[in-house]
């Protein structure tokens, strides 16, 4: 697979652009497949409805829908159940549903996400207490907008080593944007690829309903990654002084959206060759970044869809470094799972749905 490699250079004070290289050239050279086997070490009725996962080294925490009235579960890494926590609501303390979480290993803390507050960072802290508390531990001054003009709606926060802030945008303007650490918008610098590289009639004003980011700092916070789903498009960041260098690989187009619009209205339609490039997200750590490769929506590649009885399990992960380059790929025997990598690159849990509409979580050495 062929992919195009777009370089952008953001300073936090001084916001000129910088030139760099980027390879991204792993995808054109052989690349080591490594066929692991994994060992399964927590069963069916364990889990609730589980939609993520994260691991800490000594802790697994599986985020749970908001139909759950403990929104986060632990679990200690041999796959026993400790506890539940985070009461799913309104109230102090509480989350009304949680879309994401990450483990902050030089905090020790769970950075929580919700689409219901964006521009806010908070975390769950006090991991180790009977306890653990819910706070605020950073927020834009402009909440939703971000930017004059209304052109900045930041979908999570990646807050970076030097007191950069990264934003995977909400708005057409582009796909990534950046702020300074007191939370001042400075720029976009990450435009969205051309029409043609995209493979997709998508009208300038949806373009983010269909290919936004999602992405995570590395633990260092030195490094950051951040991927779409319905796009093949994965942006790598790192840190160079006061400066975030950034290149975005752009691979396969998405042929699987058609749009007609008549008058003030448009009309959707996902038609067979509809892919998902990367559906589970990334997982980070301090030199790699771990990526599920999608496939066709026909081929039922959803999240939470297990694979026949009698068929091979089977998830490939793609391994990055943040130049871009791709280290290897993963072979799981687990199918279409949601993975969390170990903050040490040690291990890989991965947690799937059982033919008996469960769910099963292994573990994996690295």
């Amino acid at each position: 697979m062929m992919r195009t490699a777009v370089c952008a250079a953001a300073a936090l004070l001084l916001v000129a652009a910088s030139s760099c290289t980027g390879s991204g050239k792993g995808a054109e050279e052989k690349i080591d497949t490594l066929n692991l086997t994994g060992t399964l070490i927590a069963g069916d009725s364990l889990f609730n409805t589980p939609y993520g996962i994260v691991a800490s080294g000594d802790r697994i925490y599986v985020r749970n829908s908001g139909k759950e009235k403990l929104l986060i579960d632990e679990f200690d890494a041999d796959g026993r159940y400790i506890r539940s926590f985070l009461k799913q609501g309104s109230g102090e303390g509480e989350m009304p549903y949680v879309d994401a979480i990450r483990f902050d290993a030089a905090n020790r803390r769970l950075i929580v996400e919700a689409a219901a507050m964006y521009g806010v960072l908070l975390a769950i802290e006090d991991l180790d207490s009977n306890n653990p508390t819910l706070k605020t531990i950073f927020s834009l001054p402009e909440r939703i907008a971000g930017a004059p003009g209304d052109s900045v709606v930041p979908a999570n926060l990646i807050r970076l080593a030097n007191g950069a802030i990264i934003t995977p945008n909400l708005t057409p303007a582009g796909m990534l944007g950046i702020y300074d650490s007191t939370g001042n918008f400075k720029k976009i610098v990450q435009p969205y690829p051309p029409k043609e590289e995209l493979g997709s009639d998508v009208p300038d004003y949806a373009l983010a309903n269909f290919f936004q980011m999602k992405g995570a700092a590395s633990p260092d916070g030195k490094h950051f990654a951040a991927a779409s789903t319905l796009g093949d498009i994965i942006s790598f960041g790192n840190v160079a002084g006061d400066s975030v260098d950034i290149v975005t690989l752009v691979g396969e187009p998405q042929e699987g959206i058609e749009i007609s619009e008549e008058g003030s209205e448009a009309t959707i339609r996902y038609n067979e060759k509809l892919r998902y490039f990367f559906p589970r997200g990334i997982n980070v750590t301090d030199s790699c970044v771990y990526a599920v490769i999608g496939g066709y929506a026909h081929d039922n590649y959803a999240v939470g869809k297990s694979a026949d009885a009698d068929s091979m399990p089977c998830t490939m992960v793609r391994v990055y470094d943040y130049n871009g380059n791709i280290k290897s790929v993963l072979r799981l025997d687990v199918a279409n799972c949601i993975i969390a990598v170990t903050p040490d690159g040690s291990k890989l849990y991965a947690l799937g749905k059982s033919h008996k509409n469960g769910y099963q979580l292994f573990r994996f050495d690295l």
